[in-house]
């Protein structure tokens, strides 16, 4: 109710008690947020009842009942006997109760919805906004929530952008220099020449490759596709090896891989096996093992190498993209550290976890474990 509407009220009623909310005052200030006026009781004869109206947010709260319906009849001599005063405090402070409840209720509503939406967009949801229009201080903190969401979606999506232009644009000249070097194969050349020919082509190669690997990475990020369907893993995993074999013949590759049957995307799958056994296979001595198992609650595929390892301190930086831990040794393997980076993006996207330990074989080895999903 509106203070004109308390006002003519109080104007109507007999005034039995109020409790003084100045500063200035002796009475004990109620807590805060309640109001700095004053609350008041009244009576209506008539009916024979008792109200109370107390300050509540912007307005005023008027609560009205019957004395029986606040105490039981067994009660009732003890209640004349003892005064109105103590009938009176009850009631204030049952009145008081209610308001402290629906105020820190009110509140309470407010964070949750605030810690719902930090929730959405440190998973990635970088649209989620708030209601800013709520009592202060969290108006404040809403606001602010807010900016800092069109600020991260603003700069994801400059990001994507300048990645998807940089990624197109490497395409054209590439273009160009593969139809040079296509009519520059049908010349005769020197050795040295050739031996520039090849280095050109293999150039070019590599850039396409990275040009596809961005904007391969950009799409898994910023528009992952949900396409599903039941993938016999295990048989993906047999094909894989056998051509990775063949790519990859200083190596010797060798597996044991349980049956699994998932529910998923598989050319996701297929670009975690393939950027896995392409990095062991890389990095490897002589040896790489690709596993697959199957447990109750769990399926993994691992991977694993003889090569120099990768440290503890290192294995959260390399599923960073472009990251070569080996600079000298990134130049001899070739790559642009894409490929691991690529794998830990789609392994958020699917809700899985990747971790990297040490092999038995002396080297790295990646784990990539998914729960099943019943």
């Amino acid at each position: 109710m509106t203070a004109k509407q308390a006002f003519d009220y109080q104007l109507q009623h007999e005034l039995l008690y109020e409790i003084n909310l100045n500063e200035e005052s002796d009475t004990p200030l109620l807590p805060a947020g309640i109001g700095k006026v004053g609350v008041y009781l009244h009576t209506e004869e008539e009916n024979d009842l008792l109200a109370a109206v107390l300050p509540h947010n912007d307005g005023f709260l008027l609560i009205i009942d019957n004395p029986e319906m606040i105490y039981s009849k067994g009660y009732s001599e003890d209640w004349e006997d003892s005064g109105p005063e103590l009938f009176l405090l009850g009631f204030i402070f049952s009145s008081i109760a209610l308001v402290l409840y629906s105020s820190v209720k009110n509140i309470s509503d407010h964070v949750y919805r605030l810690s719902t939406a930090s929730l959405a967009l440190a998973d990635g949801q970088l649209d989620t906004r708030v209601d800013d229009k709520i009592p202060a201080p969290l108006n404040q903190m809403a606001a602010s929530f807010n900016e800092m969401a069109i600020s991260l979606q603003y700069s994801q999506h400059q990001q994507q952008v300048m990645a998807n232009a940089i990624a197109h644009e490497l395409r054209t000249p590439l273009t160009r220099i593969q139809l040079v070097m296509g009519l520059l194969s049908n010349e005769e050349h020197s050795s040295y020449t050739a031996e520039l020919h090849s280095d050109l082509s293999r150039y070019s190669v590599e850039m396409e490759a990275l040009a596809n690997d961005i904007l391969m990475l950009q799409t898994i990020e910023n528009k992952p596709s949900s396409a599903h369907q039941i993938v016999d893993l295990s048989e993906l995993m047999q094909s894989r090896e056998i051509e990775f074999q063949r790519q990859y013949s200083h190596v010797s590759l060798f597996s044991d891989i349980d049956t699994v049957r998932v529910d998923a995307n598989p050319r996701y799958l297929q670009l975690i096996v393939d950027n896995l056994v392409k990095n062991a296979c890389l990095y490897a001595d002589s040896t790489v093992k690709l596993s697959l198992k199957n447990d109750p609650e769990y399926f993994s595929i691992i991977v694993e190498d003889d090569g120099g390892g990768i440290s503890p301190l290192q294995r959260e930086q390399v599923l960073d993209a472009f990251t070569r831990l080996d600079n000298s040794r990134s130049r001899q393997t070739g790559g642009f550290g894409l490929g691991l980076a690529i794998v830990n993006t789609i392994v958020k996207t699917m809700k899985a976890e990747i971790n990297i330990g040490t092999s038995e074989l002396g080297g790295a080895m990646f784990v990539v474990r998914f729960r099943h999903v019943v």
